[in-house]
């Protein structure tokens, strides 16, 4: 793969700060990747996910592109007021869309389909960018995620950016035909749940979300699965070889 796989950096405005994303294969639709273990790619654990796939990027049928979330800068970081997290939040999506979205297209030679994908706290990262941008993004592989932005976050208070980047709460009042007519029209909308006793959490709002989308007719995948294997990272993986077997 080490022809295929190069490292790219990004001088972000939004986050004031350099982003390096890591891209695998040349060809293809994007996968646009946020890292499962943390907020950097880990080649432990993302890498992983690329090697599982390594004859579809090898062919030619997409790349994958990794960026860097802030979910520790946001969720975890207890130093800083909700309000500033917030803030944050806003920044990130902000640079996806405003300095992401243009380099992506660039990387890919002309804007082209971009998937986005993601596991556990990054699962929110994919379907929430999804969700607020169905006109841009193509779909969404969302894995053990959540989409209720207080169960991440634990505000006390809420504001209006808040409720826009919780799925749980704008899609059920979604009534505007432009957003939903992007929503019913993409295939690629998957959303799976692992059946473990300490997943509860996930099981619940991947199965409210399914309820969201059925009743403003948005088809999309939902299942819960039963893992063969006791290691999370590994179920994740599996989970994500079958969708791209089955799907893509």
């Amino acid at each position: 793969m080490e022809n295929l796989s190069k490292s790219m950096i990004i001088e972000s405005n939004e986050l004031m700060k350099e982003i390096e994303l890591k891209v695998f294969g040349k060809y293809g639709f994007t996968l646009l990747a946020f890292p499962c273990a943390g907020d950097e790619y880990d080649e432990l654990f993302d890498g992983e996910f690329v090697k599982s796939v390594e004859n579809y990027l090898i062919n030619g049928l997409f790349r994958i592109v990794y960026v860097p979330t802030v979910e520790n800068r946001i969720w975890k970081n207890h130093t800083i007021e909700w309000k500033d997290r917030s803030n944050l939040l806003r920044n990130y999506n902000n640079f996806l869309i405003n300095e992401l979205l243009p380099n992506l297209f660039r990387i890919a030679g002309s804007p082209s389909p971009i998937i986005t994908f993601g596991c556990g706290e990054s699962g929110f990262f994919a379907a929430n960018t999804y969700f607020r941008h169905p006109d841009i993004f193509y779909g969404t592989i969302a894995i053990d995620a959540f989409y209720d932005l207080r169960y991440l976050c634990g505000f006390d208070s809420w504001d209006e950016n808040c409720y826009f980047n919780s799925p749980l709460d704008f899609l059920p009042n979604l009534q505007e035909e432009y957003w939903l007519i992007h929503l019913r029209a993409k295939k690629q909308v998957h959303l799976i749940a692992t059946e473990r006793e300490d997943n509860f959490v996930s099981i619940e709002q991947n199965k409210k979300l399914s309820e969201v989308l059925k009743s403003k007719g948005i088809t999309h995948n939902f299942q819960v699965i039963v893992p063969k294997h006791s290691d999370i990272y590994f179920s994740w993986k599996e989970v994500f070889v079958d969708i791209v077997n089955k799907y893509f």
